[in-house]
């Protein structure tokens, strides 16, 4: 890793990396790149550089980053590793680099859907120092290499465990603050996960069935009814997990605001739906029947969805 003060500097001497070339990889590093700071994709492909269009308003940039294999074992210095993946991915996207990563306790900064993607890291890196960006901004794919940029909404950097000092944690802050989207930091992510994942379970998982786009399910009272059923049996889960009283209200609110500000997008699960991928439905909805389950709470609408959600074992 570079050292603290060259980082303090704004020494471009080494990289940001980001693991994974999907909407939201591409977006942050768009971001970075604007923002002076050097980026670098690992990838499954094995190209030196990569690029693609962005679209955001109506103005379109070429956005170009260098690239490598993501088993390459040589691999370069970097500030932090942006893992953009898959949550289903992480770990197996991970396992070719951890040798590198741990060698120069390189910070991890984790931005699934969900919560489980943690620990399974964790396991991996018992010391690396292992940070959670949460956010809402919208991308979607318009094309093969058209990437459209659709909201900017409010991020959110923490971590679940004392790995990271505060002066690195500052530094990384600062760096993605450069990027110019909402980005805060927060010393209790936890709970902005949970408020997310219920997000995710209301609006992913009736997005996805009924393979609309987020602002579809705006005006449908029937969407609303499930949304209501699903954030009463969440926020039961929520409180026996935060250990502290959580309103549905303002549950309620947020998925409202949050499908607005994303209107245009197909939600990450519905497009995955509609390519016939697999999803991350056990780490959105799974998840909470999981802790459901070992709270001995009774979630029939989040069971049913998750059971509905699941990719099939045997498909092609």
């Amino acid at each position: 890793m570079a050292s603290t003060s060259q980082i303090e500097n704004g020494s471009n001497l080494t990289k940001w990396g980001i693991l994974g070339a999907g909407a939201m990889g591409w977006l942050w590093t768009y971001y970075l790149q604007r923002a002076k700071i050097d980026t670098l994709l690992l990838q499954r492909q094995n190209t030196s550089y990569r690029e693609c269009i962005i679209q955001k308003d109506n103005i379109f940039e070429n956005c170009r980053t260098s690239a490598m294999k993501s088993d390459n074992p040589s691999l370069p210095t970097i500030e932090a590793l942006i893992v953009s993946t898959k949550a289903y991915s992480v770990r197996s996207a991970l396992l070719p680099i951890q040798e590198g990563l741990i060698s120069k306790q390189t910070p991890i900064i984790l931005l699934q859907n969900g919560l489980g993607v943690f620990e399974e890291v964790r396991e991996l890196f018992p010391k690396q120092p292992i940070l959670i960006l949460s956010t809402s901004n919208g991308a979607y794919w318009q094309e093969s290499e058209l990437l459209k940029i659709t909201g900017s909404g409010s991020s959110y950097l923490g971590t679940l465990d004392n790995s990271v000092p505060k002066p690195l944690k500052n530094i990384l802050f600062n760096r993605l603050k450069a990027t110019g989207l909402p980005i805060l930091l927060t010393d209790n992510i936890l709970k902005k996960l949970w408020e997310k994942l219920l997000v995710n379970c209301s609006i992913n998982s009736i997005s996805a069935l009924w393979l609309c786009r987020n602002g579809d399910l705006l005006d449908n009272p029937n969407s609303k009814e499930i949304w209501k059923r699903i954030v009463l049996e969440g926020v039961e889960v929520m409180r026996q997990e935060l250990h502290q009283e959580v309103e549905p209200s303002e549950i309620l609110s947020l998925i409202d605001q949050v499908a607005y500000k994303t209107s245009a997008n197909y939600s990450s699960m519905c497009e995955d739906r509609r390519k016939n991928r697999p999803n991350e439905v056990d780490y959105i909805l799974g998840y909470v029947v999981r802790k459901a389950y070992q709270q001995h709470l009774s979630v029939p609408t989040l069971e049913t969805l998750a059971d509905l959600l699941k990719f099939p074992e045997n498909s092609s």
